[in-house]
């Protein structure tokens, strides 16, 4: 769910080895994160500049997934998670809703599905006419989370106008086991390989927080690095009632920005979006996300339970100094530099009638 391809690095910046990142990812307070941050920062500022590129995403087709993927409400393995249930949505309205998140600030937007994969063909054309009216009615660049998808079917998507695949690897493949059994790691590392292939800009990173080793999170950024991702968003768990990890202990505000500043030295040609997780694991230390390396971050809901607004999305970008990147046609882009109060689009994750979890603020 990120934007464009990765920078060129300036002259004599060199990324950090997975020794080196071992050692700093441990600098979770003090001077030591102090003195991490300004260098994640000094590195972001000298490839990627002031500008913070906004995505957004709807949940087109969401519950009754057969993976068991342990920080999922969305499983059907799980019973006594709360997650809302509904099959795929029509064209138009995905349409509707990217329309909504552009208006907001999002120079991208990823259609979202539950599922080990798409693979029905009322499913597969109902995505695929979604993106060509996207890339018809916005300027928006199109993104899609489908699974582990046939390279034939995304070849389809790619043919439609889709630029963007979005998959995560979730974890490291030493600590994968312990987040999914249903499909294996190297099934993800062959579905992201395919999608590389076909040209598709590919938007890969992981959840931190379920229950791996600070060396854990660097081996899954080694990974990342060597299959020369474009663009990184790195969540953090935020555990879900009635899922397997809904008694984790959510991470501490230093390690999150540890990890972001780590990822940023480790690939600072790389997009890095701080997505999911980050209100309820930063609190009020949100806006040092960007201090830690980060370029981008997501605007809206997510896929079961709500983000900040809009407005305040856009106003800790401004409180930091930074500016909204706007998308390739800024004369059409229909963001005029004002958020909304409310979120106008993905609204499923937040209807009191569908759902029961908490509202994350």
């Amino acid at each position: 769910m990120c934007e464009s391809t990765a920078r060129p690095l300036p002259a004599g910046l060199e990324p950090i080895s997975a020794e080196e990142a071992r050692r700093l990812i441990r600098h979770t307070s003090g001077p030591e994160l102090e003195a991490l941050l300004d260098r994640a920062a000094a590195v972001r500022q000298a490839v990627h500049g002031d500008e913070v590129s906004l995505c957004g995403i709807t949940n087109a087709k969401s519950g009754l997934c057969p993976e068991d993927c342990g920080f999922c409400s969305q499983s059907a393995h799980f019973r006594e998670a709360d997650a809302p249930v509904y099959g795929m949505l029509s064209a138009r309205e995905i349409v509707e809703q990217a329309k909504a998140a552009e208006a907001a600030g999002a120079r991208e937007f990823s259609i979202v599905c539950s599922g080990t994969r798409v693979s029905k063909e009322s499913e597969l054309a109902t995505i695929e006419e979604a993106i060509r009216l996207i890339k018809a009615e916005t300027t928006v660049e199109p993104c899609a989370s489908l699974g582990l998808m046939r390279e034939a079917d995304l070849a389809r998507l790619r043919r439609a106008g889709l630029e963007h695949l979005h998959h995560n690897l979730e974890t490291a493949p030493s600590h994968f086991h312990e987040v999914c059994t249903t499909h294996t790691f190297q099934e993800q590392i062959d579905t992201i390989r395919a999608a590389k292939g076909l040209g598709l800009k590919l938007c890969t990173g992981g959840i931190l927080g379920m229950g791996e080793t600070p060396d854990q999170r660097v081996e899954l950024a080694e990974v990342l690095r060597d299959l020369a991702v474009d663009c990184i968003p790195i969540n953090f768990l935020n555990p879900r009632p009635g899922t397997p990890m809904a008694h984790l202990k959510a991470i501490t505000a230093g390690e999150c920005l540890a990890a972001v500043a780590v990822y940023r030295l480790m690939m600072p040609a790389a997009h890095i979006f701080v997505m999911g997780g980050r209100e309820v694991n930063l609190g009020d230390r949100q806006s040092l996300i960007f201090r830690a390396g980060a370029n981008g971050t997501m605007v809206g809901n997510y896929l079961t339970s709500a983000g900040n607004t809009p407005e305040q999305v856009v106003g800790m970008i401004a409180g930091q100094g930074l500016s909204v990147r706007p998308t390739q046609d800024p004369e059409r882009w229909a963001f005029r530099g004002e958020a909304p109060g409310e979120t106008r689009w993905n609204r499923r994750a937040i209807e009191p009638s569908r759902r029961s979890l908490p509202v994350v603020r």
